[in-house]
């Protein structure tokens, strides 16, 4: 039975069998750092909603730790440091809070990052034990599927030797209790290089707070809240509270081993939810601390979780036993009025490591198509050299536009993820995702649409689509009054009508996949080759699969 089916249904049932009880989750829908600003105030509010909260571990639909959550019409944002929210893509190895409806279709998908800043204090000796620091947090590396997700890495990164100390990084992860330090560490599920920053975030728990001094502490940070705008405006903050903090990009100071942030802006994260959410069915996935097995408790994420002892504990042979400090879980239950989340189901696992929650999924179209070992998915490049296609899919031949459903592992040290199972199913999803790039033409601001004419790389044939764009499409390097006549990629689903309907709009070359698009073949003699011109799989080949070229 599939970790999707499974823990969907289990979320119905849940939603039948209980009555709505008061939900004042702590972790609230909060984003990255600063960014075009789209919209103003706080996320609108939405009705009574179930809610996911975990690591982005696929496309197809999105999926949070396994397990698929439709958001194809979803708005996906983020909050800036001035409050307002802007549209952003997903990626995997991202921290993501969903609500939906309970039978798999999302209406908001809230980004939110661990800290985001620049890098300090990097160490390194051996696998898996790799950190660093960013505004006085500690972060680690997980290179083991074993201990959670494994880390992603973009904006230029394929892995922990890119790394510079100052480099500016958004970082996302799970933060866990060390008890040695008496601190919480982020155990990183993507970390990304930024070109620049718009402010420094970190989310953590209230530690010492001095309502006198207006400050208090997240780990290892002192945050001066003198002159920040609380939020929402009627919060009052206290100890164990989980907070997002915003400052100025420059506003960190160092003064021997103390680091301080003035803050312009924190948010209060359970208020966050509370204003828009009052009851409903919560999924949540992270690692564990302060475990304890006679309690039948754990904290997630902050997030005080209890009835374990009576919870159903997957898979088959788990029990308490299971289950320690660091295990990385999903957690499926109701909330209490104090906001404890109370379990019904647990999975674990560092017990389940081939399974969904531990699996990389892609479900879409084929882009980027090199040949049957190398192409992408949603954005994915994809190492299939392990599949036997002709036994996969034994009527299709792949190319660009087939749709395919493929389940990976993270590799260490790439970009690329490397399929363990491949097939081509003749019925698509709802919303078939694919990425289709060309050149836009008459553009119509007002209807917001345009007309994209392609050709593919393999032949001369063109035609063309007409794009639908709307307040939540990304638009990345162009944007609606330079579009006519750029040549840009659309991610998107093709309507009822046969309209693309876009979720990113960008211009070839600004992203992480796109230097895996063109084949080595097809570079013209002489040139140079440059991101997007396929020295991505040469480079990948040269050190996972030598001797293909």
């Amino acid at each position: 039975m599939s970790t999707t089916k499974s823990w969907g249904r289990q979320a119905r049932q849940l939603a039948v069998g209980i009555p709505a009880l008061a939900l004042t989750l702590i972790l609230a829908a909060c984003g990255g750092g600063g960014g075009g600003s789209t919209q103003s105030g706080d996320p609108p509010a939405a009705e009574a909603l179930q809610i996911a909260n975990g690591t982005v571990t696929g496309f197809g639909s999105t999926y949070v730790d396994g397990v698929e959550i439709e958001d194809a019409t979803a708005a996906v944002w983020r909050e800036n440091a001035d409050g307002s929210t802007s549209p952003v893509a997903l990626r995997l190895g991202q921290r993501v809070r969903v609500q939906h409806d309970g039978r798999g279709t999302a209406s908001r998908v809230a980004v939110h990052a661990a800290v985001i800043g620049a890098v300090s204090a990097i160490t390194s000796s051996g696998a898996g034990t790799a950190s660093f620091k960013v505004a006085g947090q500690s972060v680690r590396v997980n290179g083991s599927t074993a201990t959670g997700v494994v880390t992603s890495y973009g904006g230029g990164y394929t892995g922990f030797a890119d790394m510079l100390s100052g480099d500016l990084v958004e970082v996302h992860g799970s933060p866990v209790f060390d008890s040695a330090s008496g601190s919480y560490v982020i155990q990183a599920s993507r970390i990304e290089k930024q070109a620049s920053i718009g402010a420094v975030r970190v989310m953590g728990k209230v530690a010492t707070l001095n309502g006198a001094a207006k400050t208090f502490a997240i780990d290892g940070l002192v945050v001066n809240y003198a002159g920040a705008t609380l939020a929402p405006a009627n919060a009052t903050l206290v100890n164990d509270q989980i907070v997002a903090v915003w400052g100025p990009k420059n506003s960190l100071t160092t003064s021997g081993t103390t680091v301080t942030l003035t803050a312009s802006r924190v948010r209060v994260m359970s208020g966050a939810v509370a204003d828009s959410v009052t009851s409903g069915i919560a999924q949540i996935g992270g690692l564990v601390s302060i475990f304890s097995a006679a309690g039948g408790t754990m904290e997630i994420e902050g997030l005080k979780v209890s009835g374990l002892a009576t919870a159903t504990i997957t898979p088959a042979g788990s029990t308490l036993a299971s289950v320690s400090n660091g295990s990385y879980v999903q957690v499926l239950g109701t909330f209490n009025n104090d906001g404890v989340l109370l379990a019904n189901t647990l999975r674990v696992r560092q017990s389940d490591t081939a399974a969904g929650v531990a699996t990389v999924r892609l479900v879409g179209a084929i882009s980027g198509f090199n040949d049957n070992a190398s192409f992408q998915v949603r954005g994915v490049p994809v190492d299939a050299s392990a599949i036997n296609v002709a036994t996969s899919c034994p009527t299709t031949t792949l190319a660009d536009g087939v749709f395919v459903n493929v389940a990976a592992q993270v590799q260490v040290g790439t970009d690329v993820v490397k399929a363990v199972t491949l097939s081509c199913p003749l019925a698509k999803v709802a919303y078939a995702m694919r990425e289709v790039k060309g050149t836009a033409g008459s553009v119509n601001v007002g209807s917001m649409t345009f007309v994209l004419t392609s050709s593919s790389e393999h032949s001369t044939a063109t035609s063309s689509v007409t794009v639908q764009w709307s307040e939540q499409t990304v638009f990345t390097g162009v944007s609606s009054a330079t579009l006519n006549g750029s040549s840009v990629k659309v991610e998107g689903y093709l309507n009822s009508s046969g309209v693309l309907v876009a979720r990113s709009i960008r211009v070839p070359g600004t992203a992480d996949q796109d230097r895996y698009d063109r084949p080595m073949s097809t570079v013209p003699a002489g040139s140079t080759p440059t991101l997007g011109m396929g020295m991505g799989w040469k480079d990948y080949d040269n050190k996972f699969r030598p001797g293909r070229h």
